[in-house]
């Protein structure tokens, strides 16, 4: 399996410098505030810039420049980065530079990727991407294509992606019609939900039926989807009540919580072949029961095996269904975030006799406030 093996990131936002080593499941635990959602703000950053969306409406929404530079501008003049792909070939590098420029932006000042082949003494000389400074990341542009390692970089990135379910608002996209042609992969808000829904159960039955009957374990009064094109407005995710069969609800009538374990568990139980190449999740737990949090661990470490994880969390029970090889624990100190990853085998002598979320309560770890 490519992935993603090492990540190092500077001056971005609370990260002034850290070398963070990447598993094929890799769980970030620390306390509010230590940075756990910077690193995933760093992936959204990624996303738009292969989007030609780095300056809006990433920057727009998520910037300026001074918010993003590690303490403003006067104290960081760049961000930094260096991703390492793990491939059958050898490392591939993507390398970029983002400079503090007028009007409180962000420029792509250097962009390039490298090989360096399985065996080989020395690395391929860099391929450079852009030739002067820049608005937009150069593997945005068709030229990109030509090189064999930016067209990996540029093909891996851009199967990279984001998840956060949190917005299940009365105004959110779950609750509204979804166009039916969008129902091949999964928007990172869940907000296509019933229009992939509805294409998995025309195209992929096994998987439409393993996700149904997943959800009945964990909402045991639901039944099933009932999902219709409706014409123009799309496909509204509607649904029936175990016994109730004569009575159809819709989604306004779901809690916060059975919409995110919808959307996870669909997401987790997709077609590998529609799964990205790395799984980003910002507290997947929030807001499920205990009995969900155990189903929506057991899916994400099964979609580990063939697809990379990179998931938050601060909840000490969820935790404790992963191993001590997976966390990566997430501190703060002034200012300036930490990146520590540990082992099973370093913390065998704790884990005899207290449990993974034990030792994080007791400090051992570090990642407490």
């Amino acid at each position: 399996m490519n992935q993603l093996a090492r990540l190092q990131i500077d001056g971005f936002r609370s990260i002034k410098s850290a070398d963070i080593p990447l598993r094929a499941l890799n769980v970030l635990i620390g306390a509010n505030g230590a940075g756990k959602s910077n690193l995933i703000d760093f992936f959204r950053l990624l996303n738009y810039a292969l989007s030609r969306g780095f300056q809006n409406p990433y920057l727009l929404e998520r910037g300026p420049a001074s918010a993003i530079l590690h303490f403003g501008p006067k104290e960081t003049g760049v961000v930094r980065a260096e991703l390492a792909f793990a491939t059958d070939a050898g490392i591939n590098y993507y390398r970029f530079t983002l400079a503090d420029s007028s009007g409180d932006r962000l420029t792509f000042t250097k962009e390039e990727v490298q090989l360096h082949r399985r065996g080989a003494e020395r690395p391929n000389p860099a391929v450079s991407l852009i030739q002067h400074p820049s608005d937009n990341s150069g593997l945005c542009e068709l030229w990109a294509e030509n090189d064999p390692t930016a067209r990996f970089a540029k093909g891996f990135l851009q199967r990279c992606r984001v998840y956060q379910f949190h917005d299940t608002s009365l105004t959110s996209h779950f609750r509204d019609y979804s166009p039916v042609d969008q129902g091949r992969y999964l928007y990172a808000d869940g907000g296509n939900l019933s229009a992939v829904l509805l294409d998995l159960r025309g195209q992929a039955s096994d998987d439409y039926t393993s996700i149904v009957r997943t959800l009945k374990a964990v909402l045991p009064w639901f039944e099933d989807f009932v999902l219709e094109e409706e014409g123009r407005k799309g496909v509204l995710l509607r649904w029936r009540m175990t016994g109730r069969g004569d009575y159809l609800f819709g989604p306004g009538q779901l809690s916060d919580g059975s919409l995110r374990i919808m959307a996870l568990v669909t997401l987790l139980l997709l077609p590998t072949d529609r799964l990205p190449n790395v799984i980003v999740l910002d507290e997947p737990e929030l807001g499920l029961h205990p009995a969900a949090e155990e189903v929506i661990a057991g899916l994400i470490k099964n979609v580990a095996r063939s697809r990379q994880v990179i998931l938050s969390t601060q909840s000490a029970s969820f935790i404790d269904h992963f191993s001590a090889d997976d966390v990566i624990v997430v501190e703060n100190e002034n200012g300036c975030s930490t990146f520590t990853p540990h082992t099973q085998e370093e913390l065998q002598r704790w884990l005899e006799r207290y449990t993974l979320s034990q030792i994080w309560s007791k400090n051992i770890i570090g990642g407490r406030p």
